[in-house]
């Protein structure tokens, strides 16, 4: 109903006594179809969230998979660390951080329980370097460590 001065035909003590209470009914009804669309359109929201972090959790499983496949592969023998002058480590021709070794050898210990470990360090290399390698190896429960040696040469 138009109160509005243009309709003076309206009365406004009868608009408020008989069309206010219907009017005010009426956008309740509104306020709670809307509050029901938004948490509908929250739920739907939600689970496109879900989803995605559920895709991505998926991925980074067959990722993991993939890595632990091609561990699992190539480890048939001893595993040679190398541990380079300045530190660095390296296995399979590949330069690693020490997270990534661990990385790797769970991985491996994962699939093969007594696997070999033969540590290959630079005459030049701190000790400390070589016991971090080591305490890597053990915490990723590969106690099966070696130790890579020359042999002096005796001259004439």
């Amino acid at each position: 109903m138009d109160i509005s001065n243009e309709n003076p035909s309206v009365d406004p003590i009868q608009y408020i006594t008989k069309q206010l209470p219907k009017d005010l009914v009426q956008m309740l009804q509104l306020r709670d179809e809307l509050a029901k669309r938004q948490g509908a359109l929250t739920a739907v929201e939600d689970a496109v969230a879900d989803r995605a972090k559920a895709k991505a959790a998926l991925e980074a499983a067959q990722a993991e998979a993939l890595a632990v496949r091609a561990d699992a592969k190539q480890t048939v023998g001893e595993i040679i660390v190398n541990v380079r002058e300045d530190g660095g480590v390296v296995v399979d021709n590949t330069e690693m951080t020490q997270e990534q070794l661990y990385a790797k050898l769970m991985r491996i210990a994962a699939v093969h329980q007594n696997q070999a470990i033969r540590i290959r360090g630079d005459g030049k290399v701190e000790y400390q370097r070589i016991v971090e390698v080591i305490d890597v190896c053990q915490k990723a429960g590969i106690p099966n460590i070696s130790f890579a040696t020359q042999v002096q040469r005796r001259r004439k």
